[in-house]
Parts: structure tokens; C-alpha cells; sequence
């Protein structure tokens, strides 16, 4: 994903954030705030490594690996996007 799109995608959230404001329905506040979140899983965020721990997803917490049974774990590199649906990032985290 490139920086344009990251900040387009950014762009869009902080319109749907002002919406929030305008309106009075719950049913269509709803709505945004789901549009918001949606969006907000598109831009790539790194995952949670800690030494001697599974990768987590920064966003649900799902784990993104697998034990090896002597501490360490294997992490899914090639994953792109988590079971919920955020998109990761593994540049530099190792």
C-alpha cells in the first residue's frame, strides 16, 4: 500500500468522523462507526512481538503464530491479513 493511499484512506476516516457529529440517527451512526473501523483495518499495522511470545494482532489480538514447543514460535510472515480482517505489516519487526 502506498503512502497516497494510507493518507487517502486516513482522509476519508476523519470525514466519516465530522458525519458522526452531523447526525441523529443511531442506525446511521452505526453505520459510520463501522465505516470508520473498516477503514481504519485497511491501513497495514505491525503485529505485537514480544521475545518468547506469539505475534499478536495489534487490532484483536489474535494470535499470528505457532509454538515450536521450545519457547519459540514460529511467526506467519506471508499472513497478510489478520482472521479479523486487519492488515499487516511484518516490515522490521524482527
Amino acid at each position: 500500500m502506498t503512502k497516497t493511499e494510507i493518507k487517502n484512506i486516513k482522509t476519508h476516516i476523519k470525514v466519516l468522523e465530522n458525519m458522526l457529529f452531523w447526525e441523529e440517527s443511531n442506525i446511521k451512526i452505526d453505520a459510520l462507526r463501522y465505516a470508520i473501523l473498516s477503514l481504519e483495518k485497511q491501513i497495514p499495522k505491525k503485529p505485537k512481538i514480544e521475545k518468547w511470545n506469539p505475534a499478536l494482532c495489534s487490532c484483536c489480538g489474535n494470535e499470528l503464530s505457532e509454538s515450536v514447543g521450545d519457547g519459540y514460535y514460529n511467526h506467519f510472515y506471508n499472513l497478510e491479513v489478520c482472521k479479523c480482517g486487519q492488515k499487516l505489516n511484518w516490515d522490521d519487526t524482527e
